[in-house]
């Protein structure tokens, strides 16, 4: 590519931006008083847009018509919105209602390990004085299907001292 010159060829006369503004805007007062004159060029009649609407309604041949309210269907929100409302509220209390839990929905597991997790300090005598006795039955205790083995290491586990029951152990339990 070719080098562009550094000289253009182009001169400015001596002092030639000195007082441009002032000269522009001279020169622009100037030309805008002898175009325009100082008078306004329009003038509009008197009374004329108070009749204008009615003039040219009447010219494009549009009548007004009168305003003829349509049925109104507030009632059948009222009672939309009125059965909605009842089937939320039906359906709300059947699911809020929670079946209530009786001592029979437990299992003797349930039962077992709430004892044992919890440290109520209650004896088994306690306990005993607690459960009523009338409801037992003598048969329920017989037909258990504990073993004498079972019953021996309980007591063993449980008791300090089996001498004072005057049990007679075999050496299997020893």
């Amino acid at each position: 590519m070719k080098e562009i010159p550094k000289r253009t060829g182009f001169k400015t006369p001596p002092g030639y931006f000195e007082g441009l503004a002032e000269r522009i805007q001279d020169r622009m007062q100037e030309e805008n008083a002898s175009k325009f004159s100082k008078e306004e060029g329009f003038a509009v009649p008197e009374a004329y847009f108070e009749n204008l609407e009615k003039k040219i309604l009447k010219k494009s041949g549009v009548q007004e018509t009168p305003v003829i309210q349509l049925r109104s269907y507030r009632n059948y929100m009222y009672a939309a919105a009125t059965v909605a409302a009842i089937f939320v509220l039906v359906i709300g209390l059947q699911w809020n209602q929670s079946r209530t839990i009786s001592f029979d929905d437990l299992g003797e597991g349930d039962i077992t390990s709430y004892f044992e997790s919890q440290e109520l300090q209650l004896s088994s005598y306690e306990i005993a004085e607690v459960i009523p006795v009338t409801n037992l039955d003598i048969n329920e205790f017989i037909e258990s299907g504990m073993d004498d083995e079972h019953i021996m290491d309980y007591l063993e586990d449980t008791i300090d001292d089996l001498d004072e029951f005057n049990i007679n152990l075999d050496e299997a339990y020893q």
